[in-house]
């Protein structure tokens, strides 16, 4: 009976194996499902980004003192001579004017009015006859009289300065007081004799002495060109400034007690730089300058930080690799995960093995989140595919926490870098520092986040620093 119990036994050994491995099998196939999910493409837009404009304003200006100084210059001395009885049409008079004192001038609106104050010496001749006898005698007398003149002053397009000048009259300071006979010294006479033989060269000269002083076209072609090139800001961080400039612009003059005001708006994309010097190619043509009625006042400076994947998938490489998800009796373990672009998102893709083997996707929007300074992904969730697939064999993780735990963990830090572009941008303005032909003088306000691109190699973060400015020329 023994040995027939060992036949029967041996027998059914191997028979027993084989029902315990396939229930076995049966347990692990019941506990581990694979996931047939399909891979989303990756997608990256060629829509570029166009930083925004700045408008910085320059406050030029001519000091009315400058221009009376180059006017007295341009017209000094004797402006006026006639040595001879002879000429116009023997008017019996010799005349010479000088300048006998400074030219004063005062403007209102885009008008210069100027006073030109002349000493007068004059030397009459009065001839008489008498019974047939003729005799004549002269006189020597001097005088003081002010002419007057008004330039109209207005900028072109073309950033030349049209002037135009006209007589504007004159008055006696002091009258001749020689007086033969009953024949007085024609006064009228004389003063518009000084005017007529003296208005060309001295509106010429006038005009002359504004052009020199509003000479806006030298000056702001070589501030285009200079400007264009960046600017080391910060040499520790390697920190770069760079302005693109558009176009200028400007309101009709306008004249204050001291000075005449002719300020000009810069519009212009800057920008902020970390790393190498930016690339560059100066446009050197001044455009046309762009006459309106009012000048925009808003600074802002444009900066991206670029955050290359393959930083990124390191980081979430780092923090997730061999991490152990457990909800209930379902477990998984992270054997890897990597991220791409498609369009404004970006896909997680999680390559898991346990409860469930395959790849998950996940997609959400980078956004960036002003109180941490970070890049998150917002409305993060399964791919379509994946949620598909989840739902015939693994419904379960639609509770287990995957998302939100992938949402608060998958964060790329950027607050170091915007505080040191800050700091260091900052500091440099509030020095008064030189660009260009420009000393510029400012502050940063606030920070603004502007929008966020992915490129077929990063993520970029586009920002705004938005504040205060001040701008003078300064061409020493």
């Amino acid at each position: 009976m023994t040995e027939m119990n060992d036949r029967f036994s041996a027998r059914c050994r191997p028979e027993l194996y084989r029902i315990i491995l396939f229930l076995f099998l049966l347990a692990i196939s019941a506990g581990c499902h694979v996931l047939k999910t399909e891979k989303p493409h990756e997608e990256y837009r060629t829509t570029s980004y166009t930083p925004h404009y700045s408008y910085i304003n320059i406050p030029l200006e001519t000091n009315v003192k400058t221009l009376k100084r180059m006017i007295n210059r341009e017209l000094s001395g004797v402006i006026y001579s006639d040595t001879s009885f002879e000429d116009h049409n023997r008017d019996n008079l010799m005349l010479r004017a000088t300048k006998s004192d400074s030219i004063t001038l005062t403007m209102e609106g885009n008008q210069v009015a100027y006073r030109v104050p002349l000493k007068i010496w004059l030397r009459k001749r009065f001839s008489a006859g008498l019974l047939g006898f003729s005799y004549s005698t002269t006189q020597d007398a001097t005088a003081e009289v002010a002419l007057k003149f008004k330039t109209t002053i207005s900028l072109g397009k073309d950033w030349v300065i049209n002037t135009v000048t006209l007589s504007d009259g004159y008055e006696w300071i002091s009258y001749p007081q020689t007086m033969v006979g009953l024949m007085q010294i024609p006064l009228p006479f004389i003063s518009d004799l000084l005017v007529q033989s003296n208005m060309q060269m001295i509106t010429r000269e006038i005009d002359l002495g504004i052009k020199e002083s509003f000479n806006l076209r030298s000056v702001m072609t070589d501030t285009w060109t200079r400007m264009q090139k960046p600017v080391l800001v910060s040499a520790e961080n390697l920190l770069w400034l760079k302005i693109t400039p558009a176009e200028f612009s400007t309101v009709p003059l306008r004249a204050s007690f001291a000075s005449i005001n002719h300020p000009v708006s810069l519009k212009a994309v800057v920008q902020l730089y970390f790393g190498p010097e930016p690339e560059y190619s100066p446009n050197p043509i001044l455009p046309p300058l762009k006459i309106t009625s009012v000048i925009p006042d808003h600074f802002s400076i444009n900066f991206s930080m670029d955050m290359p994947f393959s930083r990124i998938n390191e980081m979430a490489r780092k923090q997730f690799t061999g991490y152990v998800f457990s909800y209930r009796n379902y477990k998984i373990t992270v054997l890897d995960i990597s991220i791409y672009g498609q369009g404004d998102n970006l896909i997680v893709a999680l390559v898991v093995e346990g409860s469930i083997k395959g790849t998950i996707y996940l997609s959400g929007i980078p956004v960036f989140e002003h109180d941490s300074n970070t890049v998150v992904l917002s409305n993060l969730d399964f791919q379509v595919s994946t949620r598909n697939a989840l739902v015939k064999t693994a419904s379960w993780m639609f509770h287990s926490g995957l998302v939100q735990k992938l949402s608060s963990s998958l964060v790329v830090p950027i607050g170091d870098r915007l505080q040191d572009a800050r700091k260091e941008l900052g500091s440099y303005l509030e020095q008064n520092q030189d660009i260009s032909w420009f000393k510029i003088k400012g502050q940063i306000d606030k920070l603004d986040p502007d929008r966020i691109l992915i490129t077929p190699d990063a993520v970029k973060a586009c920002f705004q620093f938005e504040g205060k400015i001040k701008v003078n020329l300064n061409p020493d």
